[in-house]
């Protein structure tokens, strides 16, 4: 789901143990989600960061900069291809510094156990949940004696001080080295066996040692409409319902690690609801003059047996109101139907494939209108009736392309450039003067009314509109003499050359610019 992932791998070459790195390029939900695909089988660990910076100035060039929602690395890669975007990728790698850069793994050790104390025997408070939460939150780690700790936490919120006495628990019990879980939880680390039942005690205190951590009981779900403009209902008030139910109607569902619940409060797959074998994102549906809030129900994504991922798939909208209900005919069919050990999303496919309507025709019932009620109206964890009120959403920002703004920023990238070329980092000088370029085209392209989305189009444009008609005088191609940089070693005789043509090129644009405003 990344743009670009990372899986680690050992290749064995003569005898001998070679890092290195799967890796997956292009992958992203939002409200089109796209599957990452293979950039290498195998890539040894030191050409992964020189990789990584090809990658990231080809998308510089060819990659959507008008719109934002396209301005994506997985948009990219469906319109020109795999192949095309390798050999782009490819081709820019002559103009790095490093072609190989080693990582020195030494450096980064790994936390140390430490020192064993002594712990009075204790009792859990509540021996049936210790009982469970060892089995769902507690595992073995690889030094003898010590234990992993999963902490469940509802939505992953916690208040202030409630914090504070949670960090004071982790001193006693743990290592520092603590780690938040893309489920919104906990990882506490070093917690030895006899401290288990004292760690618990004081955990369930707070509210934090519930079982089922990152078991279908434990649902993901992004802020939605309590922070967020972009929310149309809410899925942090479904969650907690869910969960409620969950406990009381499915108590052995804490032992299911397979199916996973995921909730956002929109398409944008904030709470990764395409990627959940049962998903829900959040919409509204009209009803004459009124409108309720709604869920689009989805099934079948997550990862799969081989380790591959898939996209769920939409089934059917569903009021908010009646999303329970929709998860009990879900978990009760699976139940009655699923063969023995059959996974979630084997059972969802093995249906489909019987009927494609299958999950269609037994949630549709839920979906009738005609039979609504007044609590229909209303939104989960709120008292009035709903109404859709959508803004600009909690990761966007302010829109400025002011011609001003823009020629600011490229003489702040001619500094920069020119410091690295100070500095002997003949290579990143290189790239730092070609952003210079970049950064002027576009600010007069701005100047001209002409629209700008990608790099190549502003070079393009630039040649176009501002060279071929002699607005700009300059020796040659503009686009030719900027991809110098992946056609040429980054010496320092070619940066001399390349940063003193920047110079005089930020000098000519802010003449033009002067001109103009003066005109």
């Amino acid at each position: 789901i990344h743009d670009l992932g990372f899986i680690p791998r050992v290749k064995e070459v003569n005898g001998a143990a070679i890092r290195g790195f799967k890796i997956v390029i292009g992958g992203g939900l939002g409200a089109q989600p796209f599957l990452a695909q293979t950039a290498y089988e195998f890539l040894e660990a030191d050409r992964i960061i020189p990789f990584t910076e090809a990658v990231i100035r080809v998308f510089d060039r060819f990659g959507e900069r008008s719109k934002r929602h396209k301005a994506r690395l997985k948009y990219l890669l469906a319109q020109v291809g795999l192949e095309e975007l390798m050999r782009l990728v490819e081709e820019e790698k002559k103009g790095l510094v490093s072609q190989t850069l080693a990582i020195d793994y030494a450096s980064f050790e790994a936390t140390p156990a430490p020192a064993k104390r002594n712990f009075d025997v204790v009792k859990a408070v509540d021996e049936t949940k210790y009982q469970t939460w060892l089995k769902t939150n507690v595992i073995p780690q690889q030094q003898e004696g010590f234990h992993a700790v999963n902490v469940k936490q509802l939505l992953g919120d916690l208040a202030s001080d409630k914090t504070r006495v949670f960090a004071a628990i982790i001193k006693k019990y743990a290592s520092d080295d603590i780690r938040i879980t893309v489920n919104q939880g906990w990882l506490l680390k070093f917690v030895q066996q006899e401290a288990l039942p004292h760690l618990f005690n004081e955990l369930n205190t707070i509210g934090l040692a519930d079982p089922g951590f990152d078991s279908t009981a434990d649902i993901t779900a992004c802020p939605g409409t309590d922070t967020c403009n972009l929310g149309i209902s809410s899925s942090t008030g479904l969650s907690e319902e869910l969960e409620k139910m969950l406990k009381d109607e499915y108590p052995d569902i804490v032992y299911n690690t397979d199916i996973k619940i995921k909730i956002s409060g929109c398409m944008n797959a904030c709470g990764q609801h395409t990627i959940a074998n049962i998903g829900f994102h959040g919409m509204s549906i009209k009803k004459g003059t009124q409108v309720l809030p709604a869920m689009q129900v989805l099934l079948g994504g997550g990862v799969e047996e081989d380790g591959s991922g898939s996209i769920a798939d939409k089934i059917v909208k569903l009021p908010s109101k009646r999303c329970l209900e929709g998860v009990r005919y879900l978990l009760d069919d699976y139940d009655e139907n699923g063969l023995e050990d059959e996974r979630y999303n084997v059972y969802y496919r093995r249906k489909i494939a019987e009927d494609k309507m299958y999950f269609y025709k037994m949630l549709k019932p839920l979906s009738d209108l005609e039979t609504l009620t007044a609590a229909d109206f209303i939104d989960w964890g709120h008292s009035d009736q709903y109404v859709t009120a959508v803004g600009v959403g909690e990761c966007a920002g302010v829109m400025l392309d002011l011609v001003g703004t823009l020629l600011n920023e490229t003489e702040d990238k001619l500094r920069w450039a020119t410091r690295l070329y100070e500095r002997g980092t003949y290579g990143d000088a290189v790239y730092a003067a070609y952003v210079t370029f970049v950064s002027g085209a576009k600010a007069l392209l701005t100047l001209e009314s002409i629209n700008c989305n990608t790099q190549m189009g502003i070079i393009n444009d630039f040649d176009k509109h501002m060279v071929q008609t002699g607005k700009i005088s300059f020796t040659g191609s503009f686009s030719e003499e900027l991809l110098m940089i992946n056609k040429q070693e980054p010496t320092k005789d070619f940066a001399t050359q390349f940063l003193a043509k920047a110079l005089t090129f930020v000098e000519q644009i802010k003449s033009f610019r002067k001109d103009t405003v003066t005109v």
